[in-house]
């Protein structure tokens, strides 16, 4: 690198000579030499110029070329780094899997265990029940013997069945329930006859109490029909009596209304209207306005009574106005 960088490097002349000695060799040198020069520098310049931007057009592309492959090499390191993200998601999902399996297999071992020991129970409890059965039929054998003892005996019709034992068993339960049945049926009589004979002398207690109170009320309402029979006696003796009198003011008093009607029908002017339409009311005033009248005509009549004691009145005319005003 070191050499290449020296090589890129233009070399210039270097000017040794003093002032002096230039301004005396550009006397001496013409013009169109300095021309000359000064064009060449101005190519090599040029084509040193160019050489430099060829160099850095190829860096360019060099550095383009390198970008790619860094770009390149990190799509790839991109891929390698996805590729292993997905490898270790993957692995951790197989773990999960692994463990969740490895859960359920200890789950279903342990079930499995406690089935297992379930079932061991229930093979001890079986064989606990097998030998009781065991011991149970041996226990039993001597009836089924008995049974059969029986059925030897019993007439070869009255069981059915083709197990005859099992027949003579269900027979035997038969009768046993209508035994039971009878015997309940019998103790239930008893206890509703009880219950009967205990309804019966409450219903005979509570006729007797009810006998005795009927009675009791009886005697009263005799008590209370024997005085009112007295009382009705003592009043039809009072309505006697009272009849008698009403007879004599009956009596009196159609005597009384007769002399009013006499009374009524010397009183009466021809202009009059008949006694018949009149009541008893105007019948008394008619007499008093005819009584007025004849007092009035009789002071008209004797203007010297009046010189007369105050005291002194008609006895006639006073019986006159005690009738009539007994009447009213």
């Amino acid at each position: 690198m070191i050499d290449d960088e020296d090589h890129d490097v233009t070399s210039f002349p270097v000017v040794k000579e003093t002032g002096g000695q230039l301004l005396e060799t550009g006397i001496n040198t013409f013009q169109k030499t300095l021309l000359l020069k000064k064009e060449v520098e101005v190519a090599k310049v040029d084509a040193e110029l160019e050489k430099c931007r060829q160099r850095f057009r190829q860096k360019m592309e060099e550095l383009q070329q390198r970008k790619l492959n860094v770009q390149k090499k990190r799509q790839m390191m991109n891929n390698k780094v996805a590729k292993f993200d997905k490898f270790i998601k993957d692995n951790d999902a197989k773990r999960r899997r692994a463990i969740q399996k490895y859960q359920i297999e200890v789950l279903l071992k342990e079930q499995k265990q406690t089935e297992y020991e379930q079932l061991c129970e229930q093979l001890a409890a079986l064989k606990k029940r097998k030998s009781y059965l065991e011991r149970k039929v041996n226990q039993y054998k001597r009836f089924e013997e008995y049974l059969l003892k029986v059925i030897d005996i019993m007439p070869e019709d009255y069981i059915q069945d083709d197990d005859k034992i099992k027949g003579l068993m269900m027979r035997h339960k038969t009768l046993s329930e209508s035994n039971k049945d009878l015997v309940d049926n019998l103790v239930h009589m008893g206890d509703e006859i009880e219950h009967l004979k205990k309804k019966l002398d409450d219903m005979k207690t509570d006729h007797d109490k009810r006998k005795v109170s009927i009675n009791s009320h009886l005697a009263k309402l005799q008590n209370q029909q024997d005085k009112r029979q007295d009382s009705n006696k003592q009043q039809e003796q009072q309505f006697a009596s009272n009849q008698g009198d009403m007879r004599k003011r009956r009596t009196e008093l159609g005597v009384i209304l007769m002399a009013i009607d006499n009374i009524t029908e010397k009183c009466l002017k021809r202009l009059d209207s008949s006694m018949e339409d009149m009541t008893l009311e105007d019948k008394l005033q008619k007499i008093g306005a005819y009584l007025q009248e004849r007092e009035d005509v009789a002071q008209m009549a004797a203007p010297s009574s009046s010189s007369s004691p105050k005291g002194s009145t008609d006895p006639h005319k006073s019986k006159v106005k005690k009738k009539v005003m007994v009447t009213g």
